[in-house]
């Protein structure tokens, strides 16, 4: 009786605060090290391997630490749609070239030692554990697009329509 009343109490702190990362570093080599990133003061992060720059918020958060705003969802279309939106605003960091990733630059981002969510929150704080839209059309299926799947690190494929997911914005570093 005790046990359970103890297991239900610890659901419940776990249900009200949400999950946390759990990362295994001692036993998985890291695939996004902090190392291998550059912060900059606008808010934007370079992968130094990639030669891609990436916002450090997920679209819908801003400020230090990414903790203002909320997290947006879009549909795929709307997701194509939103770079353009950030391209004419001065919060695009002062570049005009933002775009959706394709599901190859989305998974460089991911990192494999941990889950919930599967990135560096060093680099990218408060990212949602999420799936998140890549501009890459899934072949097989002209409704299906690529996506990944932070709460895991994984990418996979799922219908465009009526389901919405996150985005986050990149660019070619070596752009004006």
């Amino acid at each position: 009786m005790i046990r359970t009343a103890l297991m239900a109490t610890l659901l419940s702190v776990s249900i009200a605060t949400g999950a946390e990362q759990t990362c295994q570093p001692d036993s998985i080599p890291a695939t996004a090290p902090e190392d291998r990133y550059t912060r900059h003061a606008d808010g934007t992060v370079t992968d130094k391997q990639t030669g891609l720059m990436w916002q450090m918020c997920s679209a819908g958060l801003s400020g230090d630490g990414c903790a203002t705003g909320a997290a947006l969802a879009f549909s795929w279309a709307e997701a194509l749609l939103y770079p353009a939106t950030i391209n004419r605003r001065p919060d695009g960091g002062g570049y005009t070239d933002w775009r959706l990733p394709n599901i190859r630059e989305l998974a460089s981002l991911a990192e494999l030692q941990c889950a919930q969510p599967a990135i560096n929150l060093a680099v990218f704080p408060n990212t949602p554990s999420a799936h998140v839209w890549s501009s890459s059309p899934y072949q097989f299926y002209a409704h299906y697009s690529w996506y990944m799947d932070f709460d895991e690190g994984i990418f996979i494929y799922g219908e465009r329509i009526d389901n919405d997911k996150h985005i986050r914005l990149v660019r070619d570093a070596t752009s004006p």
